[in-house]
């Protein structure tokens, strides 16, 4: 890919600012390395730059530059803070530091962005409106208003020509970005190019409020019934590209202990709540909030998490999920080549990877998690880093993997500043117990029974009288008249139906021995699990290879 400078960038006097700034951040040498320096005035050219070899030297004159070139480039960073496969580890921690906080537009012009995108003028779509924003940052900045029904709303605007602003910015970083790549070999393993291009994806994509709202609402719908947790109403009816009007609920900031204690809110189990939140919308639900930092994060009176800014969302596969939870799990049994398989299976990419320097790279800081108690290990940041360092061997990792891990490292390191005594294997043990509780509750494996039996209703229609009286009997039980003789009874005929050997009537009679269970089961529990789960895994076991037994003996006599 060849890009010429006059035809790929629209603006040239911004390009100049852009390399000037960076000059004077001390990064020339690189700046001339890439043959970026040419583009400077002569004395700008001439004058004499040397490399800075430590990396946290390079890390803090990046942010620096960052916040003196406005909105794309803080963004950028933000990105990257969130992204160690993508930068060295010391850029992602330094760029944590960048504050996304800009003098807000007038309110004149929020008024006319409203007006044009809703159709109305303001005074018909809110019965009061503040004109003081109480939130400015680099996209959008915020109002309170209140709606003609008396609900209290938070306004969201975009902020006008931040589109243009950023797609022209967008247009010289990918120039930049090439010119890294191709003039410094060692920045090619970092791919600066498709860095920019997912920054440009994720960018474009939080331009159109029309997605945070998509996104608040679905993750809504998916805690609904997580009562320790707030996601703000959307009203898509008062909601645009470059509006978002949301339900306005108070509170304060995660890390604001002093309002905290006030309120007399447990910080012990606000700890517990904030971390188990997490693993539930990336383990369970597999949509989840991917920059859950304090100032994202509220806390009400009554202790409940408010979560806010749905600009970035991570999502799993139901096979990546269960994969992480394999990795927590293999945890404890110290067995640092399956923890590394299970990551490594994870990865999207590996190509050219050279995966034996990436596993010897990765096992130390494996083995460095189990030589830690249980009470105080870092799990989330072993999943991060050991993801992070994949770059620099070609081992590339989707981009919602990283995020995930990101976000369960930040849930363990807010946790311990919300309660200091907050242990993660505490966390994970409840987080397990809830997923058990979830994933294997009768009422869930009743619902999969529930699709079974309509999936095969063709099935269903051609079973002999007898199956269908046995289904009765099961719909409609007497009372104190269920035995195990009758269950032996049951499971007698079941067999009895020996020319229905079809897989998918397999199913069908699991399913209806299943539903027996669940009526037959009482409290008892072993390990946490109801009893009728354990009968019924038996069963399948047992049944399934009955079933395959019969079959292969059908195939000798044919034979």
């Amino acid at each position: 890919m060849t890009l010429h400078l006059v035809r790929d960038i629209k603006d040239i006097g911004r390009f100049k600012e852009i390399l000037t700034v960076l000059l004077q951040e001390g990064l020339g040498y690189y700046l001339g390395k890439s043959k970026l320096k040419s583009h400077l005035p002569w004395h700008h050219r001439v004058k004499p730059t040397l490399p800075i070899n430590q990396l946290e030297d390079q890390a803090v004159r990046i942010r620096k530059a960052c916040e003196k070139l406005g909105p794309t480039f803080v963004k950028l960073g933000q990105l990257l803070s969130l992204r160690p496969d993508l930068v060295p580890h010391e850029y992602s921690a330094e760029l944590e530091k960048l504050q996304d906080t800009v003098p807000s537009f007038s309110y004149s012009k929020a008024k006319k962005i409203i007006e044009a995108d809703l159709g109305k003028p303001i005074d018909k779509l809110f019965k009061s409106f503040e004109k003081k924003p109480f939130a400015s940052a680099s996209i959008a900045q915020v109002h309170k208003a209140v709606l003609y029904n008396g609900k209290k709303v938070a306004v969201k605007v975009r902020r006008p020509g931040i589109e243009t602003t950023i797609n022209e910015d967008l247009d010289i970083l990918f120039f930049i970005a090439h010119k890294l790549e191709k003039h410094i070999k060692k920045l090619r393993r970092f791919r600066p190019t498709q860095v920019v291009k997912e920054f440009a994806l994720w960018t474009r994509r939080e331009l159109n409020l029309v997605h945070e709202a998509t996104a608040a609402t679905r993750l809504k719908e998916l805690l609904k019934d997580n009562d320790d947790i707030i996601i703000p109403f959307i009203y898509k009816d008062h909601s645009s590209k470059r509006v978002l009007t949301m339900e306005l609920i108070e509170g304060v900031k995660l890390d604001d202990f002093t309002q905290i204690t006030k309120w007399k809110v447990s910080r012990k189990k606000l700890a517990n709540i904030y971390f188990l939140s997490i693993l539930e919308q990336a383990l369970l639900h597999g949509f989840f909030h991917a920059d859950p930092h304090p100032a994202n994060i509220f806390v009400n009176k009554k202790g409940k998490l408010i979560f806010l800014d749905f600009g970035i969302m991570g999502e799993l596969s139901i096979i990546d999920r269960k994969k992480v939870i394999k990795f927590i799990n293999s945890i404890p049994e110290e067995d640092a080549e399956k923890s590394f398989a299970i990551i490594a299976s994870l990865a999207k990419k590996l190509g050219d990877a050279d995966m034996a320097a990436f596993k010897q790279d990765a096992l130390p800081l494996l083995l460095s998690v189990y030589n830690q108690s249980l009470q105080d290990e870092s799990i989330g940041n072993a999943l991060y880093k050991v993801m992070g360092m994949g770059a620099k061997h070609g081992v590339v990792f989707d981009p919602n993997h990283i995020l995930m891990a990101k976000a369960i490292y930040q849930a363990e390191g807010l946790g311990l500043m919300i309660n200091p005594s907050f242990k993660v294997a505490d966390g994970l043990h409840d987080f397990a117990e809830e997923y058990l509780e979830m994933e294997f509750s009768p009422k869930n494996i009743a619902l999969y029974a529930q699709k079974m039996f309509y999936k095969n209703k063709n099935l269903l229609e051609e079973l002999p009288e007898h199956i269908l009286n046995i289904i009765h009997r099961l719909e409609n039980p007497q009372p104190d008249q269920l035995s195990q003789t009758q269950l032996h009874e049951l499971e007698q005929k079941i067999e009895d139906t020996h020319s229905f050997h079809s897989k998918s009537l397999l199913v069908v009679v699991l399913s209806v021995l299943f539903v027996f269970l669940l009526y037959m089961e009482g409290r008892t529990h072993i390990l946490g699990i109801p009893l009728s789960i354990i009968v019924f895994g038996v069963l399948v076991v047992v049944l399934g290879y009955n079933y395959l037994k019969k079959r292969g003996e059908e195939g000798w006599k044919i034979e």
